[in-house]
């Protein structure tokens, strides 16, 4: 843009602005904020103290000022959101914000930040900042995670480490198996087609000498223990059949010692081809051993074998364990490890080599055996620029496939459409946790987190984001409600009424329970006569809700109202609104909703009453609404 703007650009309100600093937010290389859409308009979002009431956008585009109202998004007790949708008449555009004080004083914020005249714009070329489109499914799926070795053993003659084999169904242990495999899954696949999922992440498979196999040694070959390439085929071929996706889970931070280029450099050292793959201090590759030191909480028997275990890296990898009497780690490997475990290696993806050969294996699996995503494990540890071109390469070899960050927090560096599409939405269970497990938040805090979360991700974004309430690395959400299968009901139907993908952990739709790593990690109880019925029919009642309504899927939210335990909220799209409330306490509460012309498409818990205007929730019930002349 090069001409200057008009004195009308400069001053909306026609007075200079306060120079009184509010907090006002806006990144404009932040998708959230700036949000090019695939129908060719750009949603704008700007966050605000309350001190602003309202204000405008002014665009220049086509040689002409235009001016729109910005319209509240959210009002939170810290924050307020404010939104506005505009159709550019050109690719190139330059825009700003005149906001407007509670004392009737104009606020303007530019290309520069606060000024009392706009004198620079925010520039904006949309042939530089394409949309940025998760795949369509990932944003309507419900996921179902699966550890392998956990979910169904279907072949029992597939080898598994001699010595480390227990019965199906023992207590967790780091360092045992138990004999799931994709055979397995491929047999019981109807179980989950039948929760309404579509979609099933599975935790890697990838030949390990663990029961996690996050340490591979080889990423060409799925573990024979789990059934060996065949089995993934045959697996992603029952699956596409019932019009279902298959997501593969990997590290790409780090590998077994026993993979074939760590190898290499555990035998030639300096002289390796692999050398610069790895991050070496000294060689010989060597590992120092204090069995003088026992960590907190290792001093177990599950411990002691998982340390025999980890000993068994001395005669797989043949790197020497040197026994030290002094102070410092049980195990200190003399190369960089992933928080320096001893059995996962950083591998070193600034090396072009390194990074070329994990590209190809990424491609391999979408483009030869036709899976439809990847999960990625530890993501921030792994540079930026790799993960550019692994979504580069990705969308090249497969346009339609998902690509899923373990990230855990705010994970907006890696959702602005050059890296991932979601993220595993560990924030989202922190809220569920915190208010329905372990009722630590009001209701007024549970809004002020939810509209936040709502807002710290684009819609796109948010809708493709995995909202789990378990997963492998966390207590299992029954665990922390104290076994209360009220407590897990209500949070299920939390979980399947807010933007985002529902991620269901194996078993939790059966009640299965278990604590941290490795007690989250049971083996599925395939005896019927245990399973928690009315959670399981819970489970697919709310994924088959959620399929059969546009709302629950994509709909706008609107936190509607709230008491002392319970809450409404909204989601509307263009084609209906639905309501869903929930009470989690011990009484019955009343909100102020007038429900008339709504009917209830699902109850849970004694049913709701309304009159005269109120809603009337029994104790630790919920309700789902829609208009009753929808169709």
């Amino acid at each position: 843009m090069t001409k200057e703007p008009s004195p009308a650009e400069r001053q909306s309100y026609q007075a200079s602005a306060t120079l009184r600093l509010h907090d006002v937010r806006y990144d404009p290389h932040d998708i959230a904020h700036c949000n090019p859409l695939p129908d060719g308009r750009v949603q704008l979002r700007i966050q605000t103290e309350h001190a602003i009431i309202g204000g405008r956008l002014l665009v220049y585009d086509d040689g002409t000022l235009h001016t729109l109202d910005l319209q509240q998004l959210h009002d939170c007790s810290r924050w307020r959101y404010w939104e506005v949708l505009l159709t550019p008449r050109q690719p190139r555009l330059g825009y700003s914000f005149h906001l407007l004080t509670a004392r009737g004083r104009p606020y303007y914020v530019g290309g520069r930040g606060l000024t009392s005249a706009v004198e620079t714009r925010f520039e904006l070329d949309l042939s530089q900042q394409p949309p940025t489109t998760p795949p369509d499914w990932s944003q309507h799926a419900a996921i179902y995670q699966i550890f392998p070795d956990r979910f169904c053993n279907g072949d029992p003659d597939l080898p598994l480490p001699p010595g480390r084999q227990v019965a199906w169904g023992s207590a967790p242990r780091p360092a045992t198996f138990q004999g799931g495999d994709l055979v397995g899954i491929t047999q019981k696949i109807d179980h989950i087609h039948a929760l309404g999922c579509q979609a099933i992440y599975l935790n890697p498979i990838f030949q390990s000498p663990s029961n996690h196999k996050y340490d591979a040694t080889d990423f060409y070959r799925v573990d024979e223990s789990l059934g060996g390439n065949q089995a993934l085929r045959n697996l992603v071929d029952s699956a596409h059949a019932r019009g279902m996706k298959v997501i593969l889970d990997a590290s790409f931070n780090h590998a077994h010692p026993t993979f074939f280029a760590f190898q290499d450099v555990v035998q030639r050292g300096p002289k390796s081809d692999y050398w610069d793959w790895f991050t070496v201090y000294q060689w010989p590759v060597s590992i120092n051993y204090r069995p003088h030191v026992v960590p907190p909480g290792w001093d177990t028997p599950a411990m002691r074998e998982y340390t025999a275990y980890l000993r068994e890296i001395e005669q797989q990898a043949q790197i020497p364990f040197v026994q030290q009497d002094d102070a410092g780690d049980l195990f200190e490997p003399n190369y960089m490890a992933w928080y320096d475990v001893i059995n996962m290696p950083k591998l070193n993806l600034h090396t072009p080599a390194c990074r070329q050969y994990f590209l190809e294996v990424a491609t391999h699996w979408l483009t030869e055996f036709d899976v439809d995503g990847w999960r990625m494990d530890v993501a921030q540890f792994v540079p930026d620029d790799f993960w550019q071109d692994f979504r580069r390469v990705c969308k090249a070899a497969q346009p339609d496939c998902y690509l899923l960050a373990e990230i855990w927090g705010d994970a907006s560096h890696w959702l602005q459409g050059d890296m991932f599409d979601g993220t595993m939405n560990y924030l989202f269970r922190d809220l569920a946790i915190d208010f329905f497990a372990d009722l630590t938040l009001h209701p007024a805090d549970l809004r002020d987190g939810l509209l936040r979360l709502d807002a710290l991700y684009a819609p796109q974004v948010a809708a493709a984001n995995q909202n789990l309430l378990s997963s492998h690395d966390v207590a299992r959400f029954l665990h922390r409600a104290g076994g209360s299968k009220t407590k897990l009901g209500l949070a299920t139907i939390f979980q399947c009424a807010l933007p985002g993908a529902p991620g269901i952990y194996y078993g939790d739709e059966v009640g299965l329970s278990g604590g941290g790593d490795p007690a989250n990690r049971g083996a599925f109880p395939w005896d019927e006569s245990t399973w928690d019925r009315g959670q399981l029919d819970l489970t697919r009642t709310l994924v088959q809700l959620r399929e059969s309504h546009p709302a629950l899927r994509g709909g706008r939210l609107r936190w509607l109202t709230a008491g002392k335990h319970a809450f409404a909220l909204e989601r509307a799209s263009d084609q209906e609104k639905i309501i869903v409330a929930i009470n989690r306490g011990p009484r019955a509460e009343k909100l102020p909703l007038p429900t008339a012309g709504f009917e209830k498409i699902f109850c849970f818990g004694k049913p709701a009453t309304s009159r005269r205007g109120q809603l009337r929730l029994a104790p630790q019930s919920a309700v789902i609404l829609r208009p009753s002349s929808a169709p």
